[in-house]
């Protein structure tokens, strides 16, 4: 047992790779898909503050910036850094109240 909780300490240390969308001088945060006249229009959220921008996987990073026009940027992040990344960006989300540029497509 003890060995175990000496490796589950060390694991906030270890530094892991997380994406963000980067368009310019934007960053991703956040999109939503409406069905206006027959039409389906994806909005895309970007703020200009790192800090706010939401981490996600490499994956599904390349796509959402193929689909926005952006670029990935990796970061490498401890596990409590990425969870405080995750934290500011679900609080900027709750209160969207600035810095927010949105980017429409319609299909």
């Amino acid at each position: 047992m003890r060995d175990a909780e000496m490796r589950g300490s060390k694991l906030p240390n270890i530094e892991y790779p997380y994406y963000l969308v980067k368009l310019d001088k934007l960053y991703y945060v956040y999109h939503s898909y409406k069905n206006v006249k027959k039409k389906e229009v994806s909005s895309y959220e970007f703020t200009n503050d790192e800090s706010l921008a939401f981490p996600i996987d490499e994956e599904s990073a390349k796509q959402l910036a193929d689909k926005c026009g952006g670029h990935t940027v990796m970061k490498n992040a401890t596990f409590n850094d990425y969870i405080r990344q995750g934290e500011r960006w679900s609080n900027f989300i709750d209160s969207k109240k600035k810095n927010i540029w949105r980017i429409y497509i319609i299909n």
